[in-house]
């Protein structure tokens, strides 16, 4: 009877360990028999979750938990990556829809049901970590890997977020990207580095905002300051020279109440006595036709032009 106490409380601390996730494996070294394994799969006490990946008790796992569950059915080189590695590092938001993994191999990438697989030659060690527990690849290699399959404002925000955390090491992502001369995604990340040391990081809060500041680089539009302090207020996007602030709205995102609802209004009437002008693009606008929105904003941006009275105050002239 020591034996299967012995045999049970190193399952659950293993299990403690791995997010209430096992392997086969695992449970094999740990002394647990094929035929015990099979009964407590048919009792419900081991629930399957990928070939050989078992949840000990209950399915009801944390995000880390189904995560784990797929980096150890792939096999023990297996890491999570791209998307998932970021959802991981907390650069990224977590989706749900997918788990990615990078593992040793040819083949390129492979989406089966609940993942996509990257099957890849060069991952070296330098480049693979344990985040959460979970084996995952290092920030700087995630940059490149997320470079290649997310559009420009979701890299500068997982950049920015990466930023904020101090976790961003340049020295160590120009290492990868100098590694990877040909990587798909190293010429994304690349710009986007270069962009951030001639005008910095920006401060973005959403990828909506994110969005919105790569809409006007992309159209070769006048770079805004992004939620700056004035002092006063603090506004989404501002053109000081044009007396222009635009602010973006997603009503899902920002929770709108009457109340925010009509202090917004009231805020945008206070900054058209002080001669700014204010702008409001929805989150549709600018996903669904950017090309609009540019429009809007060369003609808000190009039709004045700002002149200094005798006083000093901005004054705007048509």
């Amino acid at each position: 009877m020591g034996g299967l106490d012995a045999i049970e409380r190193e399952i659950q601390a293993l299990a403690a360990r791995q997010h209430g996730v096992v392997t086969r494996r695992q449970l094999l070294r740990a002394g647990l028999g094929s035929d015990a394994i099979d009964h407590r799969r048919a009792t419900g006490r081991l629930i399957t979750l990928q070939r050989g990946v078992y949840a000990v008790g209950h399915a009801e796992l944390r995000r880390e938990g189904w995560m784990l569950a797929f980096v150890l059915a792939a096999g023990e080189r297996a890491v999570a990556s791209h998307r998932s590695a970021a959802a991981l590092w907390g650069i990224r938001p977590w989706t749900g829809a997918f788990v990615e993994l990078t593992m040793p191999g040819r083949g390129g990438t492979a989406k089966r049901r609940g993942r996509i697989v990257h099957h890849s030659t060069d991952l070296p060690r330098e480049e693979r970590s344990v985040e959460r527990g979970v084996p995952t690849t290092t920030i700087p290699r995630t940059l490149i890997d997320l470079a290649a399959v997310v559009p420009a404002h979701h890299l500068r925000r997982a950049v920015e977020r990466a930023e904020q955390a101090e976790v961003f090491d340049l020295v160590a992502v120009r290492a990868v990207l100098d590694a990877h001369p040909g990587r798909p995604g190293r010429r994304a990340l690349v710009a986007l580095l270069a962009d951030m040391h001639g005008n910095g990081v920006s401060t973005t809060r959403s990828d909506l905002e994110a969005s919105m500041l790569q809409l006007c680089l992309d159209r070769d539009l006048p770079r805004p300051q992004v939620n700056r302090y004035d002092g006063v207020r603090e506004s989404d996007f501002r053109w000081p020279d044009h007396l222009l602030i635009v602010e973006v709205d997603s009503w899902t995102f920002h929770g709108r109440t009457r109340r925010a609802f009509d202090a917004d209004r009231a805020r945008d009437r206070q900054l058209l006595r002080e001669g700014w002008r204010v702008a409001r693009f929805t989150d549709r606008q600018i996903v669904d036709d950017p090309a609009s929105v540019a429009v809007e904003l060369h003609d808000l941006l190009s039709g004045s032009r700002q002149v200094r009275d005798t006083r000093g105050f901005d004054a705007i002239e048509r």
